[in-house]
């Protein structure tokens, strides 16, 4: 069980997770940056991209060591381009990082943390000859654009059901 602090944070595979939000599957949760990593080499389409391989990979294990794989939730991403494109259609993932539109509605909960970090939704997609950029937090907490092959900050997001909270308030 985990113990949720009154500010909705708590420690899990020895980092420091807040809620985001309350959804029908259990709690969104991001965790602090887990260090710098390159988006990808090749492309900014989050679906075959090294940095969500390693997250639904290696990075994936650790957490189901910890808390078990029945408690981390599969969930849909949408990776609608800035620019309207849907080339890049959804994915199904249990873990993933915020789109541009979630960290708007977020924005409140996520104080400055003065470094930058990746979201997924790319600038644009190859219909538009254009697969180089992805959306980024600046450390001022301002939406900018940056290189896939940069290395910057990841902050993970996952869903975790309400069972696993020593106190719920479902």
């Amino acid at each position: 069980m985990l113990k949720m602090t009154e500010q909705k944070t708590f420690e899990l595979a020895g980092m420091r997770w807040s809620v985001l939000d309350k959804t029908d599957k259990g709690y969104l949760c991001i965790a602090e940056n887990i260090g710098d990593k390159k988006f990808d080499r090749k492309c900014n389409n989050w679906k075959v991209s090294e940095l969500r391989e390693y997250l639904n990979g290696e990075f994936l294990v650790k957490l189901e060591a910890t808390i078990g794989s029945e408690n981390i939730v599969s969930f849909e991403r949408d990776l609608l381009s800035l620019d309207g494109q849907t080339e890049y259609g959804t994915c199904e993932e249990k873990v993933s990082l915020l789109t541009v539109d979630e960290y708007r509605k977020y924005r409140k909960a996520l104080p400055n943390t003065g470094k930058w970090w990746w979201l997924i939704t790319p600038d644009s997609t190859p219909c538009n000859n254009d697969d180089c950029f992805v959306r980024v937090v600046a450390s001022s907490g301002s939406i900018c654009l940056n290189y896939y092959y940069d290395s910057i900050g990841v902050r993970p997001v996952c869903i975790f059901p309400f069972s696993i909270f020593e106190s719920e308030e479902n």
